[in-house]
């Protein structure tokens, strides 16, 4: 098992000053020959990364190294043209180079332009070896080793094997440690014990802090070694958590602490080796008197919120709501909002733990929650990568503060305020997630929820630690709850099940006992609220967590033996609340249709071949009007463009292999010998030409796929919709059976084209259709419509 890190930002997103601190006594030592004038400026370069000023460092950076041509956007966007490329890796063998590279590597690093960080720390550490400074090898194997844990997380976030990156990080540490001088490192060690008690908590690492703890404890007063201090307290709490006994850690009052909630594994047995709470605490006390001394207040706030969090786990509330208190009034009067969130999320657990007040608790997580959004806006000015670590921190407070709002005492309805702020809140978590996917922030739009359509209902679905929460909206009436007491592993596990027997051919019946489960999570509790509005035909579900990678229809009534497809409601999937405004169709849609169905290999992918593309293509002309297909050899992507910017299209019809992932660089389209990647599928489908004066009201995506085991992959595919002012998209989970696909999308246009006909009610008729010829799941379940439904 592996515990995620609860350090928050500290590595990843490089939010707290901790790793920018700990780097300049080894900065200075190599920047000690250089110039005195060059000296201040990267001294000046790595203060402002320290603050956070990433754009300014880079800037600085740049013209230290003479080479003020280069852009930053463009390096932290991860794109750098081949001659930029061959300027880096022709720097000449100066000691100036190699630090500013590697400081430059580290600022692109936090903001998540990993690539280019790649390309800087490389050539860094060529230089430093050619010129055999031992000091400037290990400094720069030491942030090679920070830039693999932060592949290794993003590896994670999208559900992929980080195994080798992990691996390669304890490596570079451990060429660090054995390059550095005795008395310089502590910063590897510290960098090296904190990886393995994230990553490898079977292992013995008793020694390792041990060793560490003889040096922390004989450092002088420095901001280092208050720093030093603080990480090293984090790492020894979770591996103390890590030796806790089960029954020990259920004691523990709940909502968990970030400590306990990702440390928690049951990993180790107890020994005499573990390191005890008290000297834990010890440290971080004396990390806080020594920040006071020093009047550093941002190590101050962290020490002292830290040390609260200590006593949360041991259960000592009022010491540690005093320390947090301190901590947050020191943070806010920095304006440190990305250390202000968690203590004002600490005080939020405190006061639910303390059964103090649930207004002033809700206020705390509220608070929280402001000062997240206000984060949030500022880190997209830098890189929305950023908030791959963002999300998965700042999500349980959301899912916290949600709790609270929907519960009450005995089964009584929660009041419409907090119902209102439950939706409002998950939302704000979908809206983060599909600015990180577009890199951009979304301009204000309109919310579904206000939109009348008589004939559906939206349904959100939130997943929280002990039970589902269902929020029922029917237009006109107020909202309704009910929930589903099941713990969220539970969830998690049944829903990656189901998801990997629909891939699965043959494995229909175990698709059918966990969609049994599902459908009595989800539906059953709501089957009195929809039996009471016999009007409604077209169920939305605003999805949550590993619910968007389930089609809805494939929910099984276990009473009538009936899959959710086979009742009468048409559904669809609305990715966040305040991006789509429904509206029915204005006219005939005019379709543009391309594809490619010969087999190729392109970037070492295989792709294979598409029996049926020239037959759905020429089969959607007869139902709608439609452009002369685009195929094969002529699907490239300046032909593409030509099309769209021309036809005056209002739909679009792809018949192509492609993936879409909640990585822009993992999701695409395939063309001729070339692969359109995010950003330039956003990019074709954006006409804005005098001779484009529609709105693309529908995308298809015939062929395509989402990332197994991604789910944010339909936020991602949500989000080319979006860049491009698509209305709605009609696209599959998994890759489609090629002959069953056509006969799909064909019944889908002829029955699009009826009068009156919306797009949910179009697929429903032609998923029941093909459920009627193929019963199993894995053939007539893959599809969902995403956006408008109308």
């Amino acid at each position: 098992m592996k515990r995620k890190k609860y350090k928050i930002w500290l590595i990843l997103a490089g939010l707290t000053a901790f790793l920018c601190c700990l780097q300049v006594p080894v900065f200075a030592r190599i920047a000690g020959a250089i110039a005195p004038q060059t000296n201040t400026q990267l001294i000046a370069a790595q203060n402002q990364q320290s603050a956070g000023m990433y754009r300014q460092a880079c800037n600085s950076l740049l013209s230290v190294l003479g080479i003020a041509n280069f852009n930053c956007q463009t390096l932290i966007d991860n794109q750098l043209s081949p001659n930029e490329k061959a300027t880096v890796e022709n720097f000449p063998n100066t000691e100036i180079a190699a630090s500013g590279l590697r400081t430059l590597g580290d600022v692109l690093r936090v903001t998540g332009a990993l690539k280019t960080s790649a390309i800087m720390l490389n050539r860094s550490l060529e230089i430093a070896q050619n010129l055999q400074l031992n000091g400037a090898i290990s400094a720069a194997y030491l942030s090679l080793g920070n830039l693999q844990r932060a592949i290794a997380k993003r590896q994670e976030d999208i559900r992929k094997d980080a195994k080798v990156n992990y691996a390669q990080a304890l490596e570079f540490y451990e060429r660090a440690i054995a390059l550095a001088a005795q008395t310089e490192q502590l910063q590897a060690k510290l960098s090296k014990l904190s990886l393995l008690v994230e990553t490898q908590p079977e292992l013995d690492i008793s020694n390792l802090w041990q060793e560490i703890q003889s040096k922390v404890d004989n450092l002088p007063v420095t901001t280092e070694s208050i720093y030093a201090r603080i990480d090293f307290a984090e790492s020894l709490t979770c591996l103390k958590v890590q030796t806790m006994e089960r029954s020990h850690i259920e004691k523990i009052l709940l909502p968990l602490s970030p400590a306990v909630q990702h440390c928690a594994v049951a990993a180790k047995s107890q020994t005499l080796g573990n390191p005890e709470l008290i000297y834990v605490a010890k440290l971080l006390a004396s990390a806080a008197k020594d920040a006071t001394k020093l009047g550093d207040l941002r190590a101050e706030s962290y020490a002292k919120g830290s040390l609260g969090e200590l006593y949360e786990i041991t259960g000592q509330l009022s010491d540690a709501k005093q320390l947090t208190t301190e901590a947050l009034g020191i943070a806010q009067s920095i304006q440190a909002a990305d250390i202000a969130y968690r203590w004002q999320w600490q005080l939020g657990r405190l006061t639910v733990k303390s059964k103090g007040d649930k207004k002033s608790a809700i206020a705390a997580y509220q608070a929280s929650v402001q000062t997240l959004q206000s984060l949030r806006k500022d880190l997209i000015a830098v890189n929305p990568d950023v908030q791959f670590s963002f999300r998965d921190n700042a999500e349980p407070v959301y899912r916290q503060l949600v709790d609270l709002l929907v519960t009450t005492e005995g089964n009584t309805q929660p009041n419409q305020a907090n119902l209102e702020q439950a939706i409002q809140q998950i939302d704000a978590l979908q809206l983060a997630e599909i600015e990180n996917f577009l890199r951009c922030s979304l301009s204000p739009t309109v919310a579904i929820n206000q939109i009348p359509d008589p004939e559906a209902t939206l349904i959100y679905p939130i997943i929280l630690e002990d039970k589902i929460a269902l929020i029922f909206q029917v237009a006109g009436k107020p909202l309704t709850y009910r929930e589903t007491p099941v713990a969220r592993k539970t969830v998690e596990t049944t829903l990656q099940q189901l998801r990997k027997n629909l891939q699965t051919p043959g494995n229909n019946p175990e698709v059918i006992a966990d969609a049994k489960k599902v459908y009595q999570w989800l539906i059953a509790p709501l089957k009195p609220e929809l039996d009471k509005n016999p009007q409604i035909e077209t169920l939305v579900f605003v999805l949550d967590g590993d619910l968007r990678n389930i089609p809805m229809a494939v929910l099984y009534d276990e009473k009538t033996e009936q899959y959710l497809v086979q009742d009468k409601y048409a559904i669809a999937i609305s990715p966040q609340l305040t991006l789509f405004a429904p509206q029915p169709l204005q006219q005939k849609l005019k379709v543009f249709v391309g594809g490619i169905g010969q087999s190729q290999n392109i970037d070492g992918k295989q792709f294979e071949t598409i029996q049926k593309l020239k037959e759905e293509l020429e089969g959607i002309s007869q139902k709608v009007p439609a452009s002369q297909p685009l195929l094969e050899a002529n699907f490239t992507k300046a032909n593409i463009q030509n099309k769209l910017q021309t036809g005056n299209f209002s739909a679009i019809h792809l018949k192509t292999h492609g993936e879409f992932s909640s990585d822009p660089d993992e999701t695409y389209i395939v063309a001729y010998q070339k692969l359109l990647k995010g950003q330039d599928i956003a990019n074709l489908i954006e006409t804005e030409t005098p001779q484009q004066q529609t709105n693309i009201e529908l995308l298809v995506l015939s062929a395509c796929q989402t990332a197994s085991g991604d789910n944010r992959a339909v936020l991602g595919l949500a989000g080319i919709a979006v860049r491009a002012g698509a209305r709605s998209t009609l696209s599959t989970l998994w890759e489609a059976q090629d002959a069953p696909n056509t006969e799909l999308m064909l019944r889908f246009y002829d029955e699009l084209s009826k009068p009156g006909m919306t797009r949910a009610k179009a697929l429903h008729f032609a998923q029941k259709s093909l459920l009627e010829r193929y019963e199993p799941a894995n053939i007539w379940a893959t599809y969902i419509l995403v956006g408008n439904w109308l």
